[in-house]
């Protein structure tokens, strides 16, 4: 992926300059401040090549560091799946390794901590995995232990009820409240619609089944689909409404966000960033092989670093209740992107908060799976008062409203990606990002003079 991106932002220039548009690169520049001058916007920068802060003047700037995570130092203890070699680098072969999280990002950590072995198509048409010689043994936890749905085809069915001029109505007149739950009663009735029959939501959020079996539905239904046609409906509902999620998400009171956050976030995701069918075959290969396994952890569960043992141990009830307690010597955090920004240990994010342009506050929230706290508890009903900081914008055009003109976009400053979590829910998806880009180019293109 970071070759790919490197490739279209090569491309992107040399467009540019073919089009006569000015591009200037400045690499191994770091950006440690920002400050707004009336019409004109001040960088402050490092440089390696010097220690002496370089001034940069300029009449707007976008905000798009992406994603940061925050360190930590425990030994054998990654804090971030990337790059990758650090992980096959620092990780020796036959190391039992648990990995924190389910997602995307799990998945990455689980194949390359498996690349070592190889793939051979089955007759039935699967894949198989042949191990090296010691291969690496992969534990993926998280609460509700789901994976990412795979990757289908969309049909031609259209939404009658979870529409855009429905969300637009349960957003008027009554409070937030009645509009989150009038959101899951549309999303209820479209796909009771779709399907001619009801639907059993506690499979939906707890599957019954263990998680290779739900996988190897998941990649039949995204191979054959779930109708005659060989479409997935409910990809084809969910399509439809992505593009206005983030609008009905902003709207929602603080108390429902919340909500939402604790109870169906991962959930959400779990759906609408699917996984594509070639790295589900391989994950379900590698289950089927006994490398890779996904553990539950429930509501309550206790991870923390155990010195008797000389390694991390997760402490939680099995699928009967159970007390269980299972120890590794390498842990990998690939949970993904933190929500406050606070989190940031860079000099421009935290001289952004200094500044006050970092909008925080107690905000009732899960206590981090990966915390520094040699002791972590987490309960859906156990919260801890943690800060949740984010750049406050306008999310029509993405200007950080305290940093930003209010009247031109001369002197406006912009955000995108990580830096707006908390506000806009698909903040760091690709759909996500190109749409707050194509609304900051939608007001500098109309205010800038065009000669006609």
């Amino acid at each position: 992926m970071g070759e790919y991106l490197r490739t279209r932002f090569q491309k992107a220039i040399r467009q540019a300059r073919h089009l006569n548009l000015p591009v200037k690169l400045y690499p191994r520049h770091e950006i440690i401040n920002i400050e707004r001058r009336e019409r004109l916007v001040r960088l402050h920068a490092h440089s390696d090549d010097s220690k002496d802060v370089r001034i940069f003047e300029t009449d707007a700037v976008l905000l798009a560091t992406g994603h940061w995570v925050s360190e930590d130092n425990r030994k054998n203890y990654f804090d971030s799946p990337w790059p990758a070699d650090r992980l096959l680098s620092g990780i020796p072969a036959g190391a039992s390794v648990a990995v924190i999280g389910t997602s995307l990002s799990a998945i990455e950590t689980a194949l390359t901590l498996t690349s070592d072995g190889s793939f051979i198509e089955t007759r039935g048409g699967g894949l198989q995995y042949i191990p090296s010689g010691n291969p690496r043994r992969v534990h993926l936890y998280s609460r509700r232990g789901l994976l990412p749905k795979v990757r289908g085809s969309v049909g031609a069915y259209m939404n009658q009820y979870l529409t855009p001029a429905a969300f637009e109505i349960s957003q008027s007149g009554d409070s937030a409240r009645t509009s989150l739950e009038k959101a899951f009663a549309l999303l209820n009735q479209e796909l009771e619609a779709a399907y001619g029959r009801q639907i059993d939501w506690e499979a939906v959020l707890s599957p019954a089944q263990d998680p290779q079996t739900v996988l190897a539905q998941s990649l039949r239904e995204a191979e054959h689909g779930d109708e005659p046609g060989g479409t997935v409906i409910w990809q084809t509902v969910l399509r439809q409404i992505v593009p206005y999620i983030r609008d009905w998400y902003a709207h929602l009171a603080s108390s429902d966000r919340l909500c939402f956050d604790q109870e169906f976030t991962s959930v959400f995701f779990t759906h609408a960033a699917t996984q594509p069918r070639t790295n589900a075959a391989k994950l379900l290969a590698l289950m089927k092989a006994g490398l890779v396994q996904v553990i539950r952890l429930g509501r309550r569960y206790r991870f923390y670093r155990d010195d008797s043992s000389a390694g991390y141990r997760f402490d939680y009830a099995d699928a009967l209740g159970m007390p269980t307690s299972d120890v590794f010597p390498f842990v990998v955090n690939a949970r993904g992107q933190n929500v406050s920004i606070e989190t940031d240990r860079s000099e421009l994010a935290q001289n952004l908060i200094q500044a006050g342009y970092v909008r925080s506050g107690p905000v009732e929230m899960p206590v981090d799976l990966a915390s520094k706290s040699e002791d972590v508890r987490n309960s859906g009903k156990e919260t801890s008062a943690q800060s949740s900081g984010t750049l406050p914008i306008d999310p029509e055009t993405g200007r950080v409203r305290l940093l930003s003109s209010q009247h031109s976009i001369y002197g406006a400053v912009y955000a995108v990606g990580a830096m707006t979590r908390g506000q806009i829910i698909d903040a760091s998806m690709a759909h996500g990002l190109c749409r707050s880009t194509a609304a900051i180019c939608k007001e500098l293109l109309e205010a800038l003079p065009w000669d006609t």
